[in-house]
């Protein structure tokens, strides 16, 4: 069932995004996607790696994992958020949700399929079956569609919740016009209390997508998003200073109140992002900006792809530079995402050459070939 926007007068149209905005978003998704890939490099270890005496590394890891990598999603959701109001505005619900069944759902479904097969193909090799789903239709269900557990492709279950929160669009379009503050309040609610009724795997990233939607409903501009991002990057300090408390300490997130780790989890979430935002600014006015907007185009496929590479892949490095704790694991933790960057580029490109696999596996957006575009840029 899909929500229809109220019959009216037609909507104003939405100010353009301004060029320097556009720019720092493709920015903003490449940083935030080869930051996330960090999350996903399996340690190789029963035990939890944050209950451990903390050495120079153990500082290192958990601030690329758990402080950036895990709140990179949340500018993603803005982002996603920013730009699903026009999308709704200029198509209406119903062509929207077809839009995004082919754009989120499929590549949701192709991926895991992809990674099904491999572990198929893997246990017949290794004889080592323990990372196949359950053979129950919830079990399968969630391999694939991450109903109510992560997928096979854990990343993945990203692409769930944003179709989710993209149901939810016109909904929070109406609400966001008519009292932004009440909306917002029970955003916040749901993601500290919602995280038992299985809308959301990560209950916050409505609250994410919302925020963004409101920034293009309200028309904030950009400098008074980086007004509030300033402040909200000094508060970024405070919420790093009280996890690397908790990690010091050692104090197990998983055995926190429920409502305070949601509460903390979801104000780091918030100036993670705002730091982000910040930092594109930087990069856009760096010699760096260049090779951030043209890999932005391969994001996407890094995204999908990265864990499936480190699942596989980590049994090979783990083998020569050991688990976490070892001294030559750091090897595994920096090159892994290295490689995945390079292999989402050589992948894209050959899936590139067939309009089936870009369907599948890449939301159906096609890059340019890489020796064309150094073609044309000798050209010019």
């Amino acid at each position: 069932m899909t929500i229809h926007l109220p019959a009216g007068p037609k909507p104003k149209v939405l100010a353009a995004v301004p060029p320097a905005v556009s720019e720092r978003i493709k920015i903003a998704r490449t940083l935030c996607i080869v930051f996330m890939t960090f999350v996903h490099i399996q340690p190789g270890i029963a035990e939890n790696v944050y209950d451990r005496d903390t050495g120079f590394f153990d500082i290192v890891y958990f601030i690329l994992t758990r402080i950036v990598g895990l709140s990179s999603v949340s500018l993603l959701s803005i982002v996603s958020g920013y730009f699903v109001v026009s999308s709704l505005l200029k198509a209406g619900s119903q062509p929207l949700v077809v839009s995004k069944l082919k754009t989120l759902v499929v590549p949701l479904v192709a991926w895991n399929l992809l990674m099904f097969m491999l572990l198929v193909a893997y246990g017949l090799l290794s004889g080592k079956w323990q990372d196949m789903p359950d053979a129950t239709v919830l079990g399968v269900a969630n391999a694939f569609f991450a109903l109510t557990a992560w997928p096979l492709d854990v990343p993945l279950w990203f692409l769930r919740d944003l179709f989710v929160c993209c149901l939810f669009a016109p909904l929070l379009h109406v609400s966001l016009k008519r009292s932004a503050m009440l909306t917002f309040a029970v955003l916040v609610l749901f993601a500290v209390f919602g995280e038992d009724l299985y809308i959301l795997q990560r209950p916050s990233l409505i609250l994410f997508f919302a925020l963004g939607m409101w920034l293009r409903v309200a028309g904030i501009g950009e400098q008074a998003v980086d007004r509030a991002a300033g402040w909200l990057t000094l508060a970024l300090v405070v919420m790093v200073a009280i996890f690397l408390t908790i990690r010091i300490e050692r104090i197990l997130l998983g055995e926190m109140d429920e409502t305070l780790r949601l509460t903390l989890d979801t104000l780091l979430r918030v100036t993670v992002a705002a730091g982000f935002w910040r930092l594109t600014e930087l990069i856009r006015k760096s010699p760096f900006a260049g090779p951030f907007i043209r890999y932005e185009p391969y994001a996407f496929f890094l995204f999908c792809s990265h864990a499936i590479l480190f699942n596989f892949g980590g049994i090979v490095f783990r083998r020569f530079f050991g688990n976490y704790g070892s001294d030559l694991f750091p090897i595994t933790f920096f090159m892994l995402p290295a490689l995945a960057v390079v292999a989402a580029i050589v992948g894209l490109q050959i899936v590139n050459r067939s309009n089936l696999l870009l369907f599948l596996f890449n939301a159906g957006h096609r890059v340019r070939p890489l020796f064309e575009a150094e073609r044309q840029k000798v050209s010019v």
